[in-house]
């Protein structure tokens, strides 16, 4: 480690123990002021409180010395001489066993109509206080009427009586009331130390209720004005600074509030107590932080001097190397084990235009894409590296910083550090462009025409053989056509053999834009072509594409001297019907070309003699069977569950069409679809299946089996009639079921060969809400463009791939068909799925819904239910 790295290690540690430091510093600051804060807050809330308290005791208390000092006004009335100059010996008797029992009342006096005292007590020599005026007050009042006065002396509170003995005599009581005195101790029994409390006039006097007041009553003020009933306060008591926390609650129907006060010194002790605990703690913290802060110090700089010894040595073997990589011819790169570019040598700057400093740090294939020299796919050699760790080469197509592609050599090694572990991957990279170049212009003139730049010979067999072969591994059948100009040595003769050459030209180039993409084009010689069409159900599926060869002839070529009109003889070879092997596939389509040439030019044949305009005599047969069985409900359907790979769970169902024959039994389709086509019974058995299939599904509906869709398989007869969607739509309103309860399953060649007509049908149909699955996907070539302009819901592989399962190339094929469905963001479906073994494989690459034996046969309407019944279906 530099000594710069030292540094700013020892920054970082300091500013981490640092800011621990601060958090526990900002946390104890924090718990102290919170506990300050908290002990002024509580002992408000608590004043508050009691004052309420109190407030409703002095009104109950008041109200009970009214009630008493109304019954001693009612016994003295009852005195005998009241009325003829007072029993003054009776209200003496009468006022000291009240003022006994009434120990809050601490002075009583009975006075005379006219304000002469009739009896005190305490006797002394001065006025009853507060007494004056008060004979006129009684006057004017009725008996009972009871009055509480302000306070003079701060002793207590005066209160008066008026009492009538009789038509003529009336008297009044006078008393003097202590609140903090009486029954268990008054309602100073309500107050503790440090608290005081007391009964407040605003703006005074002032009568102490419980421990004595810490200034003198009289010299208290107790701010209670305004017209709030309670409130908060705080006051200055005796000033230099004795201040006092408080809270008043005025009392209802009395001119006075009941207050109370604690002096914040002992509001602020908790706090204070909070806080040096506080202070306590974050001493201790900051202790224990300043013990680990010197032993992680010493430790590491023991470390960190060991470290710098190591480095030191490791970077100069470091020098070393990167002088000897740096003078090698091949471009050299070093990555970590995120596929980050550390390193590229000046090779490496040279052939891809980047340097150093530009590229250091990012993905190396981001900054350098590569192309797989034979599949011509997108690959990362150092990501390849990383996941085998092993050694990979060979070659591929880089591009260069401007744009341009570089054929390369490389090789990829995982390199490791100092400690054993993966630390990243070394690529190499030798310039192949000139080896290239030659190799593939030597591979192109070894199999291809060097006129018509078509397949030669040589390419041609090869390709012939591979489709023959992958039709006997997977079933299916594959077409060749042998093509021959009718008309062309007239050209020659009578025009020149260059225009000839151009007529070649201008064939072979409208044969490419007719035949489909994985079509193999041929030139075989002179006037000589052939197509081999793969991918086939039957024979029968090559006509499309025939078809269109012969409307191709009928526009006129045109060449430098003027239009030239020809035509083409084709023969039709279809293996394995015609033949066992490649060779006699040959033969077959050169014989049956001849034919087409005997028959007078300009037509086609297949092999066996006969054209599709004339079918042979047991077709026509089938045909006429087929219309029978129409008629006598010969046919029925059975049903196949899809279900989600993940859990099984039921997706839709499957209809399948069988026809059981009265004398050869149960027919599948394959063994009929010719012979529906030839009588032109399509359409008609098309419509038969679809309402057959929904009006199932709505009795599955009716039995409480759930909700889910009815997938059928729809013909391009179908497709091609124009009352289809009308069709549709009469089926499901007439089954009650809406449109995405339909998937229609559409052959892959339908979608190769859609025309505008063919593709606004099915768009309509999709408009409506219908669902569209693509069925056997993968052996034709649908373009991307078209899947997406018809917006299908999913992708259907072809069983013939899912049957490979176990052979390295088959299981190549089915994941790349899985991969182009999810960059379509399309559902993949399986067909055909047969063993636990394809299950398992088709379930981990990611396929979304699986169909086949093996996880039920196709069932009849009973057996299905009881399916249905079985595994409690959900919507799908």
């Amino acid at each position: 480690m530099s000594n710069a790295g030292i540094g700013r290690s020892r920054r970082w540690r300091i500013a981490a123990f640092a800011g621990l430091a601060l958090l526990a510093t900002l946390a104890a600051a924090g718990y102290a002021i919170t506990s300050w804060t908290g002990a002024r807050h509580n002992a408000s809330r608590a004043l508050l409180s009691a004052t309420r308290l109190m407030a409703t005791a002095v009104r109950w208390r008041l109200r009970d010395e009214q009630v008493a000092l109304a019954s001693l006004g009612r016994d003295i009335a009852r005195l005998p001489r009241l009325g003829r100059g007072g029993d003054y010996l009776g209200i003496g008797r009468l006022g000291q066993r009240f003022m006994a029992h009434r120990r809050a009342i601490i002075a009583l006096a009975v006075l005379g109509p006219h304000g002469s005292v009739w009896w005190r007590a305490p006797t002394g020599p001065s006025a009853v206080p507060g007494t004056r005026g008060t004979s006129g007050w009684a006057r004017t009042q009725s008996a009972g009427a009871f009055r509480v006065g302000r306070p003079r002396t701060g002793q207590g509170v005066p209160m008066w009586l008026a009492v009538r003995a009789g038509p003529r005599v009336r008297f009044l009581i006078w008393a003097l009331w202590s609140p903090g005195r009486g029954r268990s101790g008054g309602l100073g029994a309500m107050v503790r130390a440090p608290t005081v409390a007391g009964l407040s006039w605003d703006p005074g006097p002032v009568v102490a209720i419980g421990p004595p007041l810490p200034v003198p009553s009289a010299a208290m003020r107790i701010p209670i004005g305004g017209q709030r009933p309670a409130g908060r306060l705080t006051v200055d008591l005796g000033g230099h600074g004795n201040r006092w926390l408080g809270a008043y609650q005025r009392v209802p129907g009395y001119a006075f509030a009941v207050f109370a006060l604690r002096p914040l010194g002992a509001v602020y002790a908790r706090g204070r107590e909070a806080a040096y605990g506080a202070a306590i703690w974050l001493c201790a913290v900051w202790a224990a932080i300043g013990i680990v802060y010197v032993s992680v110090v010493r430790g590491e700089t023991r470390l960190v001097r060991e470290r710098i010894a190591v480095e030191g040595r490791w970077s100069e073997a470091k020098i070393e190397i990167e002088g000897i990589v740096q003078s090698l011819a091949e471009a050299v790169f070093a990555t970590n084990r995120d596929g980050r570019i550390e390193y590229l040598n000046r090779a490496a700057e040279r052939l891809t235009g980047w340097t150093q400093s530009a590229v250091h740090g990012r993905v190396l294939h981001d900054v350098l894409p590569c192309l797989d020299e034979y599949r011509g796919t997108p690959f990362d050699p150092v990501a390849e590296c990383l996941a085998g760790q092993a050694l990979v080469s060979g070659e591929a197509l880089v591009f260069h910083r401007d744009g341009h592609g570089v054929a390369v050599e490389y090789g990829a090694a995982p390199r490791h550090g100092p400690d054993g572990r993966l630390a990243g991957v070394v690529l190499s990279l030798r310039d192949a462009a000139e080896k290239r170049v030659l190799t593939e212009r030597l591979a192109h003139q070894a199999t291809h025409d060097p006129l018509t730049e078509l397949a030669n010979r040589l390419l041609f067999h090869e390709r012939l053989e591979r489709a023959v072969a992958e039709v006997r591994a997977g079933g299916g059948a594959v077409a060749l056509l042998f093509l021959d100009v009718d008309g062309f040595k007239r050209v020659n003769d009578t025009l020149g053999h260059s225009t000839g050459d151009r007529v070649l030209v201008l064939i072979a180039d409208r044969l490419r834009r007719v035949v489909r993409t994985t079509d193999t084009l041929a030139r075989l010689g002179g006037d000589e072509f052939a197509v081999v069409l793969p991918g086939l159900r039957t024979g029968q599926d090559a006509l499309p594409v025939v078809h269109k060869i012969m409307a191709a002839f009928r526009e006129p070529l045109v060449v430098a001297l003027g239009e030239v009109m020809l035509g083409v003889s084709i023969g039709i070879a279809v293996y394995p019907d015609d033949s066992g092997d490649s060779r006699a596939l040959v033969r077959a389509a050169d014989a049956a070309m001849y034919e087409a040439k005997a028959a007078g030019k300009n037509a086609y044949r297949f092999f066996g003699g006969g054209d599709m305009s004339r079918p042979s005599d047991s077709l026509l047969a089938r045909a006429a069977d087929l219309r029978q069985a129409l008629e006598r409900e010969e046919f029925s359907l059975v049903y196949q569950p899809q279900v989600r790979a993940a859990n099984r769970q039921l997706v839709a169902m499957e209809a399948l069409l069988r026809w059981t024959h009265p004398t050869e039994g149960v027919k599948y389709p394959g063994e009929f679809l010719a012979a529906l086509e030839e009588a032109g019974l399509m359409v008609e058995l098309g419509t038969w299946v679809l309402r057959s299939a929904c009006r199932q599904n709505r009795r599955w509906r009716d039995l409480g089996l759930g909700a889910f869709p009815v997938a059928v398989n729809i013909s391009g007869d179908q497709c091609a009639h124009e009352g289809l969607a009308e069709m549709i739509d009469t089926v499901l309103e007439e089954c009650g079921l809406r449109p995405d309860d339909l998937v229609l399953e559409l052959a892959e060649k339908l979608f190769v060969d859609a025309e505008d007509p063919l593709a606004e049908r099915l768009l309509r149909l999709q408009e409506r809400g219908v669902r569209l699955v693509v069925q056997n996907f993968g052996g034709a070539s649908p373009t991307l463009a078209s899947l997406r302009r018809l917006r299908v819901e999913a992708l259907k592989i072809e069983a013939a791939f899912v049957a490979g399962i176990g052979d390295e190339h088959d299981e190549a094929v089915v994941l790349a068909l899985i991969a182009l469905g999810r960059a379509l963001s399309l559902k993949v479906m399986a067909s055909g799925v047969e063993t636990a073994a394809q299950y398992r494989f088709l379930t981990e690459a990611a396929c979304d819904v699986l169909q086949g034996r093996y996880i039920a046969a196709p069932l009849d309407v009973e057996a299905a239910t009881a399916y249905l019944r079985a595994h409690g279906i959900t919507r799908g």
